[in-house]
């Protein structure tokens, strides 16, 4: 059953559980998968991309949208409880002076494009740690980006 528009709610995160998944580890181009499930018991949504910040910097910029993506960022994708989206985090890791980080934080965009609190992401691995020169974030999706 389908529910109306004005029925469904943003998603908060106190009701959407988050993770993250390293591929590509130590190459040029490594991606961090970042998964968002609706952990309530009533629909939710999420539109465009996440708002995330790579590191201890929480007061530094977020990460630009990428320039690569699909289209559709500006639509609402409605998740029903227990269904998940995805995001990915492009690493850019080339030449010196590179940044590393074993942590990042999201926060999820309203509808006004405004960023909500940020919130930690439980990172996976023996030694989760990262490394970029640049990064971009891809919009939310039902399908898992690249090869995850």
């Amino acid at each position: 059953m389908r529910t109306e528009r004005s029925e469904r709610r943003p998603a908060r995160r106190h009701l959407l559980g988050c993770g993250e998944t390293d591929r590509f580890a130590g190459q040029q181009g490594d991606h961090l998968l970042v998964t968002a499930s609706n952990e309530a018991t009533e629909p939710c949504w999420v539109t465009s991309y996440p708002a995330v910040k790579l590191g201890d910097d929480i007061d530094g910029a977020a990460l630009p949208h990428s320039n690569k993506d699909k289209p559709g960022g500006d639509q609402h994708i409605t998740l029903q409880p227990g269904a998940k989206v995805y995001s990915a985090v492009n690493l850019f890791a080339y030449g010196s002076q590179n940044h590393t980080a074993q942590s990042f934080a999201i926060a999820l965009r309203g509808g006004d494009g405004r960023n909500g609190p940020l919130y930690s992401v439980d990172l996976k691995g023996e030694k989760p740690q990262f490394s970029w020169k640049e990064a971009d974030v891809l919009n939310w999706s039902t399908e898992k980006p690249y090869d995850f």
